[in-house]
């Protein structure tokens, strides 16, 4: 008898079966709300929404005009206080057109994937990951590549990477610092995963990207420094997200950066804005 989805719908479940057996069944899902228990799952927030966010939203709920809250995207003031700011924090001269504001870090990862993945590309991911990348990949056409982390450091195993690699390999996605370890790739890490991406990109005839998630990039501790993995390789896509750090998850602020010394701008600008448009984002 056939299924009455697809069968991207079947993938799609199995590969989110263990998030639902976790939120229904574990122990988890039990002891949810117990006082005293500091819940780390879902990444949200233990603190009342920071005051600054809510007077902002106070003073700009008010419309200024009858275009206020029309269909509307990438509003030019908003990419340039991002483009600003990055080039603040990065040191790094990113550019307005290439501030693409998103429904926060998901909607970004699925604007990107949209854009350059097509039927049977693979992407990689690092194992133990975020827990939508696979389902992501699989609704965006592609094919996930699941790469375990180096045990006891939780670091990148870039002979594992390197192997894994092939002529259908589109994008690598890493997440830094790493969500559920906290790892933060080192700069000779990056540099190495730079110079592997470069080499497999010139052999194959095709660009490998590089999808780099920085939910969690402000959120450093114990007088660690942050180095941003798009500072090393160019072809990369930079993710990211307000709603951590805001402590206000649910309220979907994010963006994609491209890097300045990204090559095919012109068209990956106007893929991006299509991708846009055709998600909902």
């Amino acid at each position: 008898m056939s299924t009455p989805v697809s069968e991207r719908s079947v993938r799609l479940l199995d590969s989110m079966l263990p998030i639902f057996r976790f939120l229904s069944e574990s122990t988890w899902s039990r002891r949810r709300g117990d006082p005293g228990i500091c819940d780390f799952s879902m990444g949200n927030p233990h603190e009342m929404p920071l005051r600054e966010l809510v007077d902002a939203y106070s003073r700009w709920i008010e419309p200024r005009d009858k275009h206020w809250y029309a269909y509307k995207m990438n509003e030019a003031a908003s990419r340039e206080v991002l483009a600003g700011s990055l080039q603040q924090w990065r040191n790094m001269p990113f550019e307005t057109e290439d501030i693409f504001v998103t429904n926060g870090a998901i909607a970004a990862l699925a604007v990107v994937l949209g854009t350059i993945v097509d039927p049977g590309d693979e992407i990689i991911f690092i194992s133990p990951p975020w827990f939508q990348y696979e389902g992501m990949i699989l609704n965006a056409g592609g094919v996930p590549v699941r790469i375990r982390a180096r045990d006891g450091t939780f670091d990148l195993d870039l002979p594992a990477i390197d192997e894994a690699i092939g002529p259908k390999t589109r994008a690598v996605i890493i997440n830094s610092p790493q969500n559920p370890t906290g790892r933060i790739y080192q700069p000779e890490i990056l540099n190495e995963l730079a110079g592997m991406l470069v080499a497999k990109s010139r052999k194959s005839g095709r660009t490998v990207y590089l999808i780099s998630d920085e939910a969690y990039s402000r959120i450093v501790f114990d007088g660690k420094t942050y180095p941003s993995p798009v500072s090393f390789y160019p072809e990369s896509f930079m993710l990211n997200t307000y709603g951590k750090v805001l402590l206000a998850p649910g309220e979907r602020i994010g963006f994609i950066a491209l890097p300045p010394g990204m090559s095919e701008k012109a068209v990956i600008r106007k893929s991006l804005l299509v991708s846009q448009m055709i998600n909902g984002w």
